[in-house]
C-alpha cells in the first residue's frame, strides 16, 4: 500500500509494488509537499499562509475495512522488561514539556516542524530563523528528558519510559549507521561508554507527516553485481574476490558475500578519490542527459550527487549504491531494526524508538567507527515494508490508525477528529504520552453525559501540547468545536500491547 517508493515507471526493487496513487492535493500533517517530478524531493521552505491552509485540510480517508495485520519482519527482543507502571496511581493526566535540538542537518528557523511543535509545547521560548531545528524529543532518556510544566522531571515522579517519542525535521542527510542490539550495546558500552551512553537496543519506527526520503537496508545482490558492473568507481573500492563472492554466492551465504563487499568498500583507501571521480562523472552525464539505465539506477545516482553536495568532504556520497533508497508518502511508516544501516535524507516524519542513544556511525560524519560498523551489521538485503496504520478505531468525524512494529518497546497511534467531532482517549493498561501535531481542541468533555474531570485533566490542545497519561480508566475525551477550520491531528505511544497484554493475561 502506500505512495511512490521510485521514479515511474520502475519501483524500487524490494518493495511491495501494490501501490495506489497518492493524491498530493491532500494536505495537513500527513501531507505538505509533494516530491519534484524531474528529481529527488528537496525540503523546500513553505508560506506562512500555504502551512496554514494546508494544516486545516483532513488527512486521506481510513480504509473502509481492517487491512491485513501488518508485515514487519523482526522478531521481538528476546529481553523484555515487565510493563512500566506509574508512581502516581492509575487514572492521571499530566502536561509535558520536550526538548527540542538543533543539528546540522535540520531545517532552519520556523519551517521546521519540530521548531513549530517546540513552540507550541512552551519548551522553546525563542524561535531563531537561521537555528537548524532537527529534533522534538518526548521521553525520559537521560540525554533529553522532559518535565511536567512545573519543571520536575517526568523521570522522578513516574520511573523510566521505554521508549522514545520524536518530531524530525530534516534539511540534509542525517549520518548513516546503525543502532546497536541489546547484546551489542552492552559490548559498546563497555568498550566506550562516552560515545555508546547505554546498554539497550534501539529499534525504531518512521512515520512520514511530509514526501520523506531514507536509505535502508543494504541492496539485493542482484543489484549490487549489476551496480558494481555499471559503476567502475564503485568496483575500484572493492576487492576482486568480493565482487566474485557476491557473483557466485547462494541464499545460505549471501549475508556473507554482502558483508564483504561492504567490508572491502569501508576499508578501501581509494574511497575518496574513486567518489570524486563518480560524481564528476555523474554530473556530466547528468547534465548531458545521458544518463543510462533503469530507474532505480538512476535515483540512486541523483542521491550520490545530492550526497556528494550536502556532504561534500565526508565519506558516504557512493552509500545509495549499496543500500535501498526510499521515498515515503505521507501517512505511511516503515520499521528499521537493530543492525540495520539507515540515514533520513529529507523530509519530516514522527519517529518512535526505544530508549536509547547509541549509534554506529559509518558514513556522512566527521567519526566513523569502521570496526564496530562491520561487526554490528546484519548483513540482511532487500527494502523495508513501507505501509500504512492498520485501522484500529473509527466513528463520527474520528479515526484511529495504529502503528505497531512486532517489537516489544513501543507502538504508535495516529487519531484524527474532525470539526464537531469527539472521542473518548482509551485506557491503556501502561502509561503514554499524546501529543498534537495538528489542528486544535480541547480535553474535559465527557462522552456519555459523564461529570466533568478534575480542573488539572482539562487542557486546550495545539500544535505542540503534549500530555503524559498514566495507565488505566481515566474517562477523559478530548473535541474539536464545530467552527474549527480543520481537524485535530494527536500521536500516541506506548509499549506495544500486543506483548502488554500478552504478559497481563499469563500472569
Amino acid at each position: 500500500m502506500g505512495g511512490d517508493h521510485s521514479d515511474a515507471p520502475g519501483l524500487l526493487p524490494g518493495v511491495s509494488n501494490k501501490k495506489k496513487p497518492v493524491d498530493q492535493n491532500v494536505v495537513g500533517a500527513f501531507a505538505l509537499n509533494s516530491p519534484k517530478e524531474q528529481g529527488l524531493f528537496k525540503y523546500e521552505p513553505i508560506p506562512a499562509a500555504e502551512l496554514a491552509r494546508a494544516e486545516a485540510l483532513p488527512p486521506p480517508p481510513p480504509p473502509t475495512h481492517p487491512p491485513p495485520p501488518q508485515r514487519y519482519r523482526r522478531a521481538r527482543s528476546a529481553r523484555r522488561p515487565a510493563p512500566a507502571k506509574s508512581r502516581s496511581g492509575a487514572g492521571h493526566c499530566y502536561r509535558l514539556l520536550g526538548c527540542i535540538r538543533t543539528k546540522d542537518y535540520g531545517i532552519r528557523g520556523g519551517d521546521a516542524r519540530a521548531a513549530r511543535l517546540a513552540r507550541g509545547n512552551g519548551c522553546l521560548d525563542v524561535l531563531e530563523a537561521s537555528a537548524p531545528y532537527a529534533e522534538f524529543e518526548l521521553g525520559t532518556h537521560s540525554s533529553a528528558p522532559c518535565t511536567l510544566d512545573d519543571g520536575t522531571l517526568l523521570s522522578r515522579v513516574e520511573g523510566e519510559l521505554p521508549w522514545l517519542l520524536k518530531v524530525l525535521s530534516i534539511r540534509n542527510c542525517t549520518p548513516c549507521g546503525a543502532h546497536p542490539d541489546l547484546q551489542s550495546a552492552e559490548s559498546l558500552h563497555l568498550k566506550d561508554s562516552k560515545i555508546y551512553p547505554d546498554t539497550n537496543h534501539k529499534p525504531k519506527l518512521m512515520i512520514a507527516l511530509t514526501p520523506f526520503e531514507a536509505l535502508v537496508g543494504f541492496r539485493r545482490r542482484a543489484e549490487l553485481a549489476e551496480l558494481l558492473a555499471r559503476t567502475p568507481e564503485l568496483a575500484a573500492c572493492v576487492r576482486p574476490e568480493a565482487q566474485l563472492l557476491l557473483h557466485t554466492c547462494t541464499d545460505a551465504n549471501e549475508r556473507e558475500a554482502v558483508r564483504s563487499v561492504f567490508e572491502s568498500w569501508m576499508r578501501s583507501a581509494d574511497v575518496v578519490v574513486q567518489t570524486r571521480k563518480l560524481v564528476e562523472r555523474l554530473r556530466g552525464e547528468h547534465q548531458a542527459s545521458k544518463a543510462s539505465g533503469p530507474a532505480w539506477l538512476k535515483k540512486s545516482q541523483r542521491a550520490v550527487l545530492q550526497l556528494a553536495e550536502s556532504h561534500p568532504q565526508q565519506m558516504g556520497a557512493m552509500l545509495p549504491l549499496l543500500l535501498n533508497y526510499l521515498l515515503v508518502a505521507p501517512g505511511e511508516a516503515f520499521y528499521v531494526a537493530p543492525c540495520e544501516p539507515h540515514a533520513y535524507v529529507a523530509g519530516e516524519c514522527v519517529e518512535v524508538c526505544a530508549s536509547s542513544n547509541n549509534f554506529v556511525r559509518i558514513g556522512l560524519s566527521q567519526r566513523i567507527d569502521v570496526e564496530a560498523a562491520i561487526t554490528l551489521l546484519s548483513y540482511e538485503t532487500g527494502g523495508p515494508d513501507v505501509e500504512f496504520g492498520r485501522l484500529a478505531h473509527q466513528g463520527p468525524g474520528t479515526h484511529t490508525l495504529r502503528y505497531a512494529p512486532d517489537v516489544a518497546d513501543f507502538e504508535a497511534r495516529v487519531t484524527t477528529v474532525e470539526p464537531g467531532g469527539c472521542f473518548e482517549l482509551e485506557s491503556f493498561p501502561v502509561p503514554s504520552i499524546l501529543l498534537v501535531v495538528a489542528g486544535s481542541g480541547e480535553t474535559g468533555v465527557l462522552a456519555h453525559g459523564a461529570r466533568s474531570p478534575p480542573r488539572k485533566h482539562r487542557y486546550t490542545l495545539v500544535p505542540g501540547t503534549a500530555l503524559y497519561v498514566t495507565e488505566g480508566t481515566l474517562h477523559l475525551a478530548v473535541s474539536v468545536p464545530s467552527g474549527n477550520s480543520g481537524p485535530l491531528r494527536l500521536v500516541r505511544c506506548c509499549e506495544n500491547l500486543d506483548g502488554v497484554l500478552q504478559t497481563v493475561a499469563e500472569t
